[in-house]
Order: structure tokens, then C-alpha cells, then sequence
């Protein structure tokens, strides 16, 4: 393969389109980032911001036609009786120097937060059963990965025993590290559950443990202290009479062999299995829950296609303005994604995707949960001679000073992930200035610029526009031409009830009766004030709608709740609005409310820079002063409510904006009532 640039990787194996949405809302943006993580393993994030909320999906899509990918169960190397957040188990399994690269990881199963804590369904890693299926059976589905590399969503029976080969005897079992109270039943522990068995004490004196090593009892342990657990055995244990009854059964030198499903019913070529809530989808149909958490919320879950795709899926949920999802809502989405089968993961809190050791999901209060066990995505490829990469950033818009965070993969030529270190790359930028700071980017001036990042001969381009501020407008202006029409913005006058108050209300509408064409109120509350008026004058308050004057466009939007997206159909009319034939498009924002969502900001922002771009773009909006900020050919200014004007110069502060447009020509003053 020749070297190549990767800048954005477009995988056929994702079937959601841009227009794709299971809540049917109006969208009020989307975007869609993709990342090539390795040779048939790609990560993708869809982020839908419409008038219900936000919706925030994280997808991993593995090819296992891919021998060089593998997957791995993680968990507390320490024993995973103790929950850990899976950073810390990529972390830890990173640090084992088995030359295996974690692409992605994910929570699984769903778990006791006991102490000791248990994972609820079965546990198979490298063809080792290390816990058994839920009690209650069609409840709680499970993965299956076989040696042959084929995959079953299914339902698992949870009985466990133990045949004794030497007398040709079985001996039923409760569970396999999973703890039975005041040890009553006979459990299996392994050392990947505790790394010493329990041992005997005051108050469970009689308890008897049975040690097996490569399946040959060696040791059967009556009122003894904890004894290590080897990685080649087991111990089987119980008090009471279950205790007596493996004193009875079992001989030091006996042969045993562990039964379960994973034996009888796959022929012990089980090389992996997870536990999960209830299967969502069988066959290209929806699969009714067996297991049921209601409510919109962060969701986990697995997902198989039908040309062998496996996808791991995140959804936010129970954050400000986060839509959330009902197990339904996987569903129809991982459907949407060409799955033939799928499972839940544990949800709400649990929920947690890693992809390049970075948590991709936004957490809950902006912590991790710590869990008992989490699915991993590996490569197991033998790393050639670097070929490509891949190259962007957190956001293609901003302003200068700002921060661009750019994420920079490497390849060989067989796609396989490289760990070139940034410090090793280089970085420069065209059409722009700016600095970087290792793979931070800090752009010094405006305009649209591009990013490069070259590394061995191979240079990967990011396309950016940052957009420069000022307080200072050339449009801003002490006196106005006389050609032209001229149009007034006050805010809201407000009810008053001093003589002076009134008196200055009269002067108001002289002045604005004298000076302007057309008069738009913000919000105001005053009647009075407007029934005295003897102008044209619009109010716009709490709702969306646009007024023609000549050639310029009046577009009065509505943030009161927050966000425009909190109005229906407000974004539409907007976007629609922006469309107009006329030279100038005046927007008035009614509230003093700001946008509260970062991300719906920035989409009006970037409207407004579009639109721009062939029309003058005035934005005025309620504030505590007047003001104004220059946004390229984007203006913000800030008038006041009435009873914000006045600061401490009687003759300098009542003021009103007064705009003539002469044809595209537009300049404003902040006109006086007294001079």
C-alpha cells in the first residue's frame, strides 16, 4: 500500500445516515465524526441536537473477519471480588507488556455492589469460566465468542457441577465466584476472584475448602487458615452441612471436571462470554425485554450485524437537556445500524466507552462508576514500518485564543495502529497564524486556515475557519447620513411611577418620532408607553416571527427557556429565514436569557457567520449596557432595559440605537435624548 493521507475515514459498514433520527424531531444539528482505529475496527460518534434534547451516541464497529483483532474480558487484576473503573483496567492491561493494543473497551455485565462484589451473569476469558449464569434462567442474556470466531446472543442455563472422574460421581454446585451467605452453599473460587480463599474463623470455624489443582485434588482443608488459590486450580468450599457433604464426597487424589452450559451445550469451545440485561434484537427483530430498567437514560450495549460487524454502543442520558434512551430506543437504533442481533450492557451510571484510552461518553457528574468487568476490543498485529496517517480536531469552528485539541493516529501499511509519539510529528498552519504547544493548536489571527501534520514524508490536513473579535466598529458612528431610512431598537421600557421617569418617557418618543422610520421594542412591558407612540413600531415578545422593512429582514427570535431549540419550529423558521433575498438581516433577540447549550451557540453562530458572508448581520439582544462586539461581518450589540440606562451621567447615559441602511450601506449610533 502506498503512503496515503487519512484525514476522515467513511466506513460502508455504517448504515446510519445524517438524516437518521429515531425521535423523529427537528434536527437542529448533527455531526458526525469517524476515526479509524485499526485495520477493520473504526470509531464512530453521532451527536443529534434537536428540540426534544440532545442525543449522543458512541459506536465501536469491529470487523472479526479480522484474525489480528481480538476480544477480552477485563477486569481488577487485584481479584474482581473488588469493582474498578475501566480505565483502570485498560490502564493495567496496558502495563502487562503483552504487545496487545487496547483499541476500545466498554462495561458489561450487570453486578452486585456488595462487598465482595459479583458479576450477576457468566464470565469466560480465554476459554476459562470464571462465573455462571443468572439463577433465574431467560432473564439476562449472554455473549458467546467461540475459537472459531463465531458469535451467539443468546440465553444461558445457569446450572454448574462438578463430576468426580475417579468415582464416576457429580456433585451440584452453587455458583462459581459468586459468594453464598454465611457460606451455605458450595461455591467455586478461582484466583481471579480472590487470590486466597477465605480460610476458617471464629465465627465460620467449620468451613471446609477443597483445593484442585490441573483438576486433581490435592488438599481437602477442614477449620483451616486462607490458602493461596494457584492459577491452575480452584477451591471448592462450603460450611455446615454442604461442608460435611465435600468432606464426604470428595478424596484427596480425585480427578474432577467442572460442567456447565458453556461444556455441555458448545463443547467447551467457548473462548469468551459476558453477561448482559435482556437481548433487544434476535434475527432482525425486535426482542421483547426480559429485563427491564424504564426510564430514558445512559444505555450500554452489543451489537452484531449480519455481515459480522460487532458494535459496541454508548448513549448519554440523565444530563441537562440529554434526550436519553428507553431500551426500545437501542433497539430501533442499533437496527438502524444493520444489526441481526443485540443485547443490553448495564446502563445508567455503569455506562463507560474507551476508545484510545479516552472516555468518548459524557459521564454522569463526571465520574466513572467502578464495575466488575468491561469487554475490550484488541489488536494482536505484528507492527510494520509506518505508512499513514490520520489527523483532526475537536472542532473545525472557533475564535482566536482559542483552543484547537487535535488527534493525530499512525499506521503501517496494513492499517495496523502505530504509537509514534507527538513529539515526533511536525505541525504547521496555512492561511492563519498560530502557535502549537505539542498537538494543541492556538490560532493568533483569523480567517480560514488549514492545519498540517506531517510525520515520515506523509502530511494530513485539518481545514479550520476561526473567526476574530473587537470591540471596535468602523460601523459605529457619532452621526448619521441623512439618505436612507432609519430604524430604532429600544428594550424594554418598563412600567415607571415617578414624574421624572415620565417625563423622560415623553422625550423618548419625541426623539424616536423625530429621527426614525420604524421603531422594534424588545420584550417591552410598558402599554402605555406604546399607546402613546405615534410610529410604525413592532413589540416582539416571547415568540418567534420576522417583519419586512424595505430590503431588510427583522427576525425576532425567542431564547426565554434557555435555547431556541426549547420553541418548536424556531430553528426551522430561522434557517429558513437566513435565506432571504435582502441585503440586511437584522436579528433581535427578545430575552435576556442566553443559549445555555455550548453546542447550540455555536451552530447559531455558525449561521450567522454562513449568512454573513454575502449580507450584513446585526444581532441585538437585550443586556445591562450598551455595547458591541465585531464578529468579522457578524455585529453584536447590547442595548438595556429602561431601567438599566441610567449609570451616573444624566446627560450621557438615556440613550437608543438608531440604524440607517442606505442600500447594504449600514451604520449605527447609540442616539441621545439629551445632549
Amino acid at each position: 500500500m502506498n503512503k496515503k493521507l487519512i484525514s476522515f475515514m467513511l466506513a460502508s459498514f455504517f448504515m446510519l445516515s445524517s438524516s437518521t433520527n429515531i425521535f423523529a424531531n427537528s434536527v437542529v444539528t448533527e455531526s458526525q465524526k469517524e476515526m479509524m482505529l485499526a485495520k477493520g475496527v473504526t470509531y464512530k460518534n453521532v451527536y443529534s441536537f434537536t428540540e426534544s434534547g440532545i442525543q449522543n451516541v458512541n459506536l465501536v464497529c469491529i470487523d472479526l473477519d479480522n484474525p489480528d483483532i481480538k476480544l477480552d474480558l477485563l477486569f481488577n487484576k487485584d481479584g474482581f471480588s473488588k469493582t474498578q473503573k475501566v480505565s483502570d483496567m485498560v490502564k493495567n492491561d496496558s502495563s502487562n507488556g503483552n504487545n496487545e493494543d487496547i483499541l476500545a473497551a466498554i462495561n458489561a455485565d450487570f453486578f452486585s455492589m456488595s462487598n465482595p462484589a459479583f458479576s450477576l451473569g457468566p464470565m469466560v476469558k480465554n476459554g476459562k469460566v470464571l462465573s455462571n449464569p443468572h439463577y433465574q434462567p431467560n432473564k439476562y442474556s449472554t455473549f458467546l465468542f467461540d475459537k472459531n470466531r463465531n458469535t451467539f446472543f443468546t440465553y444461558i442455563k445457569p446450572d454448574v457441577s462438578i463430576s468426580d472422574v475417579t468415582k464416576n460421581t457429580q456433585l451440584p454446585i452453587a455458583a462459581i465466584n459468586k459468594p453464598s451467605k454465611n457460606y451455605a452453599n458450595i461455591v467455586m473460587y478461582t484466583n481471579e476472584y480472590f487470590k486466597n480463599s477465605p480460610g476458617a474463623n471464629d465465627t465460620y470455624y467449620d468451613l471446609t475448602e477443597v483445593l484442585v489443582i490441573d483438576n486433581i485434588i490435592t488438599d481437602i482443608r477442614y477449620g483451616q487458615p486462607p490458602v493461596a488459590i494457584p492459577d491452575n486450580g480452584y477451591v471448592l468450599l462450603a460450611a455446615g452441612n454442604n461442608g460435611i457433604t465435600l468432606r464426604n464426597s470428595l478424596s484427596v487424589g480425585d480427578e474432577l471436571k467442572l460442567n456447565s452450559a458453556f461444556s455441555l451445550d458448545y463443547a467447551n469451545n467457548i473462548d469468551l462470554a459476558v453477561g448482559g440485561g435482556s437481548l433487544i434484537l434476535k434475527d432482525g427483530q425486535l426482542y421483547p425485554p426480559t429485563q427491564k430498567v424504564p426510564g430514558k437514560s445512559q444505555r450500554s450495549a452489543l451489537g452484531i450485524t449480519y455481515d459480522n460487524k460487532l458494535i459496541l454502543f454508548a448513549a448519554d442520558g440523565r444530563l441537562p437537556n440529554v434526550i436519553g434512551m428507553q431500551e426500545e430506543d437501542v433497539a430501533n437504533y442499533m437496527k438502524s445500524l444493520g444489526c441481526k442481533d443485540a443485547m443490553l450492557f448495564d446502563g445508567g451510571g455503569s455506562t463507560d466507552l474507551i476508545v484510545n484510552d479516552t472516555i468518548v461518553n459524557n459521564l454522569v457528574n463526571g465520574a466513572e462508576r467502578r464495575i466488575v468487568d468491561s469487554l475490550a476490543i484488541k489488536s494482536t498485529a505484528q507492527k510494520d514500518e509506518f505508512s499513514s496517517i490520520q489527523a483532526f480536531t475537536d472542532n473545525d469552528f472557533g475564535y482566536v485564543n482559542d483552543k484547537f485539541k487535535l488527534t493525530i493516529n499512525t499506521f503501517d501499511a496494513d492499517l495496523d495502529p502505530l504509537n509514534i509519539p507527538i513529539e515526533n510529528m511536525h505541525f504547521s498552519v496555512s492561511g492563519i497564524n498560530g502557535t502549537f504547544n505539542k498537538n494543541i493548536f492556538t490560532p493568533t489571527s483569523a480567517g480560514d486556515g488549514i492545519i498540517h501534520v506531517e510525520y515520515g514524508g506523509t502530511d494530513a490536513s485539518i481545514p479550520i475557519t476561526v473567526i476574530g473579535k473587537s470591540n471596535t466598529d468602523p460601523n459605529l458612528v457619532d452621526e448619521l447620513g441623512e439618505e436612507g431610512i432609519n430604524i430604532a431598537f429600544l428594550s424594554d421600557m418598563n412600567e415607571v411611577s415617578t414624574l421624572l421617569d415620565n417625563l423622560i418617557h415623553i422625550k423618548y418618543r419625541q426623539d424616536i418620532e423625530k429621527n426614525a422610520d420604524n421603531l422594534f421594542l424588545l420584550s417591552n412591558s410598558n402599554t402605555v408607553f406604546e399607546q402613546k407612540l405615534n410610529k410604525s413600531h413592532y413589540n416582539f415578545n416571547q415568540s418567534y416571527a420576522s417583519q419586512t422593512v424595505d430590503n431588510n429582514l427583522i427576525i425576532n427570535l425567542n431564547s426565554s427557556n434557555g435555547g431556541f431549540f426549547k420553541s418548536a419550529g424556531q430553528w426551522d423558521f430561522f434557517r429558513n429565514s437566513l435565506n432571504t433575498t435582502a441585503d440586511n438581516i437584522f436579528i433581535v433577540l427578545n430575552s435576556k436569557e442566553s443559549l445555555k447549550i455550548k453546542e447550540e451557540a455555536l451552530e447559531f453562530k455558525k449561521s450567522l457567520h454562513k449568512a454573513s458572508k454575502d449580507k450584513n448581520v446585526y444581532v441585538i439582544y437585550r443586556g445591562d449596557a450598551f455595547n458591541q462586539i465585531l464578529e468579522d461581518n457578524v455585529r453584536f450589540i447590547s442595548i438595556p432595559d429602561y431601567n438599566n440606562v441610567y449609570k451616573n451621567s444624566f446627560s450621557n447615559d438615556f440613550r437608543y440605537l438608531l440604524i440607517n441602511v442606505n442600500g447594504t450601506d449600514v451604520k449605527y449610533t447609540y442616539k441621545k435624548l439629551f445632549l
